[in-house]
């Protein structure tokens, strides 16, 4: 009779488990939201990053149009007797200070909201590939291709600080394709 009333009397028994799955839900929420606002902020680094890409191949069209449109060789420029390339890079970098908002630190780029920093740029490098001069199979070449490349590095607001900030390198490329 006794093994029946401790048995029936179990009351308070459930209030651990539920505190524990509770816990465990709102860390893995926590985990899911962290993961979903680095991706934002990748995505708008790397979309804003393609778009100053973009503006540096259409700030060359000037420059590549008449060659594309003669032949098949990119931006060159005749002066006295030979071909120079006639590209120019652009200015990436105050493209994407304005557009993102970032301010200069060192050797950062770094995007501050309410006093904590968001995330930090380092590392842009952009490369203008020209297409060849008087290439001799026309469908084979490489086109007017302008890359970027940029480190993104991330701070966790997950973690308290005892994790390490999330480190990717974004990778964009902008190819000038001639319509007509």
């Amino acid at each position: 009779m006794e093994v029946k009333l401790v048995w029936n009397n179990r009351s308070g028994n459930g209030f651990p488990l539920v505190v524990a799955i509770i816990l465990s839900t709102l860390i893995v929420s926590c985990a899911i939201y962290e993961y979903m606002r680095l991706t934002i902020i990748a995505s708008g680094v790397r979309n804003a990053v393609q778009s100053s890409v973009i503006a540096v191949a259409t700030e060359n069209y000037s420059n590549v149009y008449t060659g594309l449109r003669q032949s098949y060789s990119g931006g060159f420029a005749r002066t006295r007797n030979q071909w120079n390339k006639q590209v120019t890079t652009g200015d990436v970098s105050s493209r994407l200070q304005e557009e993102l908002g970032l301010t200069k630190q060192g050797s950062y780029y770094v995007k501050t909201t309410a006093g904590q920093e968001e995330y930090r740029l380092s590392g842009l490098s952009v490369t203008v590939l020209n297409a060849p001069f008087a290439p001799d199979s026309p469908g084979t070449t490489r086109q007017f291709t302008a890359q970027a490349i940029i480190h993104l590095e991330v701070p966790l607001s997950f973690g308290w600080n005892h994790l390490p900030p999330m480190q990717a390198n974004l990778k964009v490329k902008a190819v000038y394709r001639q319509r007509f």
